[in-house]
């Protein structure tokens, strides 16, 4: 478990830009602004800027969407809903950027941004109904636990931002990362488990592999899905 008494610093660690090109660079910086999602006030007006019907869609943020193989895939899948990825690294908004013009997918929005300042800052209170987190960097080093997505401050920032009763679902291949989600998850008042009384769910219906989930089985570990919505 996380020391309640560390204060909690939004920063992202590890490398920004990754194995992109100076070419790839320079598309990268004049394709994203078009991806940015709209500011808004409530979750209506945003849904309605996105295009979309605010009493039937969905609005579905990942957070550390990789390359895009999750989201990319599941935003096909649903037209109708509006889907936000958040990524800081480059050759992951890249890689996402590719996927949704090669498949021509129009209901997907892009924020590079470190998620925490993104939840904050880019949506109103309430207008989220579901919030992705799969496969984030465990950091199994004792002393970087601090370092890892899965923290109180990151749920208090998601019960402000999901509508009452949204979902929250996450993965990882890590036994020792699923047990400290479990436990961060269950000692806050915000959000009950949907699987109770087990603490981890079977391989969801929506579920999409990637090649994290590839390299994790290969490896021999096993995939812990959790799934938990916000108190109404």
């Amino acid at each position: 478990m996380p020391d309640p008494t560390q204060v909690w610093k939004p920063k992202v660690h590890g490398r920004k830009r990754g194995f992109v090109t100076p070419r790839e660079k320079v598309w990268l910086d004049e394709t994203l602004p078009l991806y940015l999602p709209p500011r808004a006030h409530s979750r209506a007006e945003l849904l309605d800027a996105l295009g979309a019907d605010p009493e039937r869609a969905r609005l579905v943020v990942e957070i550390g969407f990789g390359n895009g193989q999750f989201l990319a895939p599941l935003a096909a899948r649903h037209p109708e809903d509006r889907f936000i990825g958040i990524e800081v690294f480059q050759e992951g908004l890249a890689g996402l950027l590719r996927r949704l013009q090669r498949d021509a997918i129009t209901n997907t929005r892009i924020l590079p941004e470190d998620a925490r300042l993104a939840l904050r800052d880019a949506f109103p209170e309430h207008a989220l109904d579901w919030v992705i987190i799969n496969f984030p960097d465990p950091w199994p080093k004792k002393r970087h636990h601090k370092r890892r997505i899965v923290q109180p401050e990151l749920l208090d920032l998601l019960v402000e931002r999901l509508r009452p009763g949204g979902l929250l679902t996450l993965a990882t291949d890590w036994a020792e990362y699923a047990e400290w989600m479990f436990e961060v998850l269950e000692s806050h008042p915000g959000f009950v488990n949907l699987v109770a009384p087990e603490r981890f769910g079977p391989r969801p219906d929506f579920w999409i592999e990637t090649r994290f989930e590839t390299k994790g089985v290969a490896a021999g570990r096993t995939i812990h899905h959790l799934a938990w919505q916000r108190r109404t």
